[in-house]
């Protein structure tokens, strides 16, 4: 339950901050030592009396922007933590905007935790380059065995840029000639230069542009650039059930005003960067369109050939006789086969041999740089493991392929499960959904799934036995 609790307020973490970093650092008991500790995809809790945990939503940071810092307090049952002092901290160079302590709350059996946010930023007049969010320190009393101690945080890195750009689209599964609304976002400081050349060039194939509009805007010392595009897809381009929209680069340059004249004067002399949105994922919708067959006028009397009757008069009659002589056949053997004596039943699947396909699945899966094979293997260990619990619950294959996964447990009616088992195997579904039908597939978020496979297979393994 320990770890059960760790895996579900990691998935709340990274659903309220995608793609978020976090660090963790814990103290000793002894007065006065500290240990710092650096974490980057996993949790896990140590015998501390109190542990700090950091989360960031984005290490890349532009004038005006606000940073949002999220810091989970987690102590031990006994010890005596001041939180007040979390209002006080000194995080300069940044600026705190604002704090939100939350209540203290139950993590498990043995430990408590609270949950502080803060609103970072950067004055605006210092320089790009990268800084460090300081670590700091809470101070805790054991009322157990009296001891007192502190924990301090990790420091972050920051870096502060002078450009951002994001992409982001208003949906993302779509059928044939459907259109999309791609919004290009692009936040500069006043002293950077787009060469909009680069952005005159995007290029969104396999999907056609239809329309572009543009708006500029000023945000204090930051200048946004909001390019909105209208994207249609007309042709498959194969089999292939879903399209990516690319990645886009856009060219900057920026610095001193001596340089932008020397832009002006000969664009040879000009040092370039760039910066570059994500790709993004788009589903097919395999559902076609009904396309409209205009009417034909009115024709008078036709004559047919005798080849013309016969390929569209004798031949289709015989074929109808042909296929009632073949129905007929059917029949009969119908009426002799069920006076004949009935076949033993195939024997069913056991919950043992789908347990062991489920584990040859898992040993076969091997995490690659290929997306394509990789979501091709999550397929096969998202079917192996729905078909072995619908045997442990008593359904067939055929309801444990096609359930949802909020419905999937619902069909456990006579509580073969334990709770526990249940909660696990909802976890694992929902992760291997994410990883199904998520934009991204982190090594991470695979072996986050993999480790709550291994818990099923352990707690489960007796009771198919």
């Amino acid at each position: 339950m320990k770890y059960l609790g760790i895996v579900v307020w990691m998935g709340l973490v990274s659903t309220v901050f995608p793609g978020t970093c976090f660090t963790r650092a814990y103290a000793q008991e002894q007065p006065g030592i500290q240990e710092e500790a650096e974490v980057e995809g996993e949790f896990a809790l140590t015998d501390q009396p109190l542990e700090i945990w950091t989360f960031l939503d984005d290490h890349r940071l532009i004038t005006g922007k606000t940073l949002h810092l999220t810091v989970q307090v987690m102590w031990k049952l006994g010890v005596a933590v001041n939180l007040e002092g979390l209002e006080k901290i000194n995080l300069s160079p940044f600026t705190i905007e604002g704090v939100t302590i939350g209540e203290r709350q139950i993590f498990d059996n043995e430990h408590d935790y609270a949950v502080v946010t803060y609103a970072l930023s950067l004055p605006a007049d210092i320089k790009p380059g990268i800084y460090s969010i300081p670590s700091f320190s809470l101070s805790y009393r054991n009322e157990v065995d009296k001891t007192e101690g502190t924990a301090a945080s990790a420091a972050i890195a920051v870096k502060k840029v002078p450009i951002l750009i994001e992409g982001n689209v208003d949906r993302d599964v779509i059928t044939i000639g459907d259109h999309i609304i791609y919004t290009l976002t692009v936040r500069h400081e006043k002293n950077v230069t787009l060469l909009w050349e680069s952005i005159e060039k995007l290029n969104f194939s396999p999907f056609e542009v239809l329309q572009r509009d543009i708006k500029k805007t000023t945000e204090r010392n930051v200048e946004k650039v909001s390019i909105t595009y209208t994207l249609s897809l007309y042709e498959l381009g194969g089999k292939k059930k879903a399209q990516e929209i690319p990645g886009l680069t856009v060219l900057y340059y920026g610095g001193s005003p001596s340089q932008s004249n020397t832009a002006k004067a000969g664009s040879s002399l000009i040092e370039t960067q760039e910066v570059k949105t994500a790709s993004i994922p788009v589903i097919l919708n395999s559902l076609l369109k009904a396309v409209d067959v205009p009417l034909e006028g009115i024709k008078g009397p036709m004559f047919y050939s005798g080849k013309h009757t016969f390929f569209h008069g004798y031949l289709p009659m015989g074929i109808g006789v042909m296929l009632f002589v073949f129905l007929g056949t059917a029949v009969v053997r119908s009426v002799v086969g069920r006076l004949s004596p009935a076949p033993s039943k195939p024997v069913a699947e056991t919950p043992y041999i789908v347990l062991e396909r489920l584990k040859n699945t898992l040993a076969l899966f091997q995490y690659t740089d290929d997306d394509t094979r990789n979501r091709n293997n999550i397929h096969n260990v998202n079917k192996a493991l729905r078909a072995y619990i619908g045997t442990l619950i008593g359904i067939s294959n055929e309801r444990a392929q096609s359930a949802t996964t909020s419905m999937f447990l619902q069909y456990d009616t006579q509580k073969h499960l334990p709770e526990e088992i249940s909660t696990i195997v909802q976890t694992v579904l929902k992760q291997l959904d994410e990883l199904i039908f998520g934009r991204h597939m982190g090594k991470e978020a695979v072996d986050r799934m993999l480790e709550g496979m291994k818990q099923i297979i352990e707690r489960t393994s007796l009771k198919s036995s």
